[in-house]
């Protein structure tokens, strides 16, 4: 699938949604829908180099064309044995996988491996058709939930507040907020990609949990007050504790 037409099946599937909102017949509770893509990688990974930069054009169309497709990229570390560390990978976010491995009965882990809004089919990373085309159903189907997000600094802390509101029905929910870094490039000495500088999108430095019981409020994050924000991001949605299901997704861009 080329950039081009990647563009086109965006743009195209935000109008359908945008005017099926604005349809008398829609019901009240039904929303302009969101897409979460989560990207599990490695710089130890042959594979991973190809899925960065392919979602690094579903950032940008998204990014440039307002259209609500928000990415994030989680480093595991199950490749760190394999003759490079990944510096930005954690075992948190490889439990992570693990769990939605477990929670979505999968027979395998790999990487690049991707999910959509927490759906229960998983996709290689660099299948671009096969991505879109889950980007395309999401986006041509109203939501029952929408979120809408904004954040401040807390004075003398390293912390930010995001206040957070909900539109729909919550049950047994919980409120994730990605805090990512939106461009890093690191050479690799070692492994399947020694000698090459990579590129990496979206990278999630900490996420952090908190379980919903009001549709809205705040939540602190830790976040180094001395820390320049230009190229970072949050990425904050909201995910069924059991399901794993991502109902509605918003981000935050600092400014300079």
């Amino acid at each position: 699938m080329k950039k081009g037409f990647l563009c086109i099946l965006l743009l195209t599937s935000l109008a359908i949604t945008t005017q099926a909102q604005n349809s008398k017949a829609l019901p009240v509770k039904q929303y302009q829908p969101a897409v979460l893509i989560e990207l599990f990688s490695s710089e130890g990974c042959s594979s991973c180099p190809f899925a960065s930069k392919f979602l690094k054009e579903v950032i940008d169309i998204s990014d440039s064309s307002k259209t609500p497709v928000f990415v994030i990229d989680y480093h595991v570390d199950i490749w760190n044995r394999s003759g490079w560390v990944d510096p930005f990978s954690d075992s948190i976010f490889s439990m992570r996988q693990q769990e939605y491995v477990y929670r979505k009965k999968l027979t395998s882990m790999y990487t690049p491996m991707v999910f959509v809004n927490g759906g229960d089919k998983d996709f290689a990373g660099s299948d671009k058709r096969a991505i879109g085309n889950a980007i395309q159903g999401v986006l041509t189907q109203p939501s029952n939930y929408y979120l809408r997000t904004g954040v401040t600094a807390v004075e003398n802390e390293d912390s930010l507040l995001v206040a957070y509101q909900i539109w729909g029905e919550l049950d047994s929910f919980d409120l994730r907020v990605a805090f990512i870094q939106k461009e890093i490039n690191n050479q690799v000495k070692g492994g399947e990609n020694a000698g090459m500088i990579l590129h990496h999108h979206n990278v999630v430095k900490h996420l952090t949990t908190k379980h919903l019981t009001n549709n809205e409020g705040f939540m602190k994050i830790p976040v180094n007050r001395d820390l320049n924000l230009d190229n970072f991001r949050m990425v904050v949605f909201v995910q069924h504790q059991r399901t794993w299901k991502v109902v509605a997704t918003d981000q935050m861009t600092f400014k300079p």
